[in-house]
């Protein structure tokens, strides 16, 4: 294998894939450690770790890293969110500090940006769609307020390393300035693709990388080879969305002004009805939160935010369940913690990737289920037609 993947949570891990599928590469996806050997260039380990205690991610984490011991690769790629973790109790510099003292390594870059999406770093500040990213619309979100935009800051609160920033003006004197050292994080300059170039390029040699997607398609490149994964048309969807994003609550939006079914559920729906309305309704239906129409600024002060979230999150999951048993053969899921949950019920662990259909956004195919189409969308990503335009493919 060229290259390994640990993802915090299972969108993130399509997110991944989809941009390493972009250069041809054979990827698979996995929710659990392999008990064989798998053929592939590329694995992507999609785990639930982004809001688990530290020491819990850490050890999922230690897991990878000894599967690895007898799986060789020549890089370990961390891939988190591309708007970070902006709380004191994350898990990110957590798990790199793990991932620099397991390996013995001195230094670990850190790029978020993925530019096709808005996310860009420059001079160690965190940008969405030119932005300072705690001055976004993405500072209010619900589990990870976003308090600060400076990386070294955030990372300040969660990890025992310093940060060295790299401006793009310093890239080509970066080994001049900066010897051996003791552990550090390098923050580099990442707002286009020449930045994203220099990068590789620079350190293409290191064994560790840390994350958003943007980068991986460019690591990627020096180890290309030619694989197309491709797979039999679905015929009956079934949409459900426990983000409230801004982004998902206009394809929620969109998907209704089209005239096609939905059913907003609220944390007291009867499951039963709700599984009756599935059999009357047709190939294509969507199910969403009532909450994404309301006003969510001071969700989580709410002392029921979190109890409704999980009722939510159960509901959704025992639909993907039943639409599954019920031959629907497209299931479209937008929300991190919700995709994770529906992925664990329906007991997917490995998956071949499709067709792209928004950036980090692919469609899985269970290995053992190639017939099946998984579609799992960060609450962020995708334009207003993203559910529409996914019927198509």
């Amino acid at each position: 294998m060229k290259l390994a993947v640990i993802a915090d949570d299972f969108t993130g891990g399509a997110d991944a894939a989809s941009f390493l599928k972009r250069k041809n590469a054979k990827v698979v996806l996995v929710t659990k450690i392999p008990h064989k050997q798998v053929e592939c260039d590329c694995l992507v380990f999609a785990l639930k770790i982004r809001s688990i205690p530290k020491n819990e991610a850490i050890e999922s984490v230690k897991q990878v890293c000894e599967y690895l011991k007898s799986h060789p690769v020549k890089h370990l790629y961390y891939k988190y969110c591309s708007t970070f973790d902006s709380t004191p109790k994350g898990n990110i510099g957590p798990i790199l500090d793990f991932l620099l003292e397991y390996y013995h390594l001195n230094r670990c870059i850190i790029c978020p940006s993925l530019p096709e999406n808005g996310r860009t770093v420059e001079n160690g500040i965190l940008y969405v769609n030119g932005i300072k990213l705690a001055e976004s619309p993405l500072k209010n979100h619900p589990l990870n307020p976003m308090w600060d935009s400076y990386i070294p800051n955030l990372m300040k609160e969660q990890s025992r390393y310093p940060c060295l920033i790299l401006n793009r003006k310093s890239f080509d004197s970066y080994y001049d300035n900066c010897p051996d050292r003791d552990k550090h994080y390098i923050i580099p300059d990442y707002v286009n693709i020449d930045d994203a170039q220099h990068i590789v390029k620079l350190f293409h040699n290191d064994y560790l990388f840390s994350g958003g997607s943007g980068l991986l398609e460019h690591l990627f490149q020096f180890h290309n080879n030619e694989h197309v994964f491709s797979a039999k048309t679905a015929t009956k969807t079934i949409v459900l969305c426990g983000s409230c994003s801004k982004a998902t609550k206009s394809q929620i939006e969109s998907w209704i002004n089209k005239g096609k079914t939905s059913y907003a559920i609220n944390p007291n729906s009867n499951i039963e009805e709700l599984y009756s309305y599935i059999q009357e309704s047709g190939s294509e239906i969507l199910f969403y939160s009532n909450a994404v129409f309301g006003d969510l600024t001071n969700a989580n002060r709410d002392s029921t935010f979190y109890s409704n979230a999980k009722k939510i999150e159960s509901l959704l999951s025992k639909l993907g369940a039943f639409a599954y048993k019920n031959a629907y053969n497209r299931l479209i899921v937008a929300g991190g913690e919700t995709s994770g949950a529906i992925t664990s019920v329906l007991n997917f662990t490995s998956f071949y990737i499709g067709k792209e259909i928004a950036p980090g956004v692919p469609t899985l195919i269970p290995t053992h289920q190639p017939n099946f189409h998984l579609i799992l969308k960060s609450g962020n990503f995708g334009n207003k037609e993203f559910f529409l335009e996914a019927l198509e493919e």
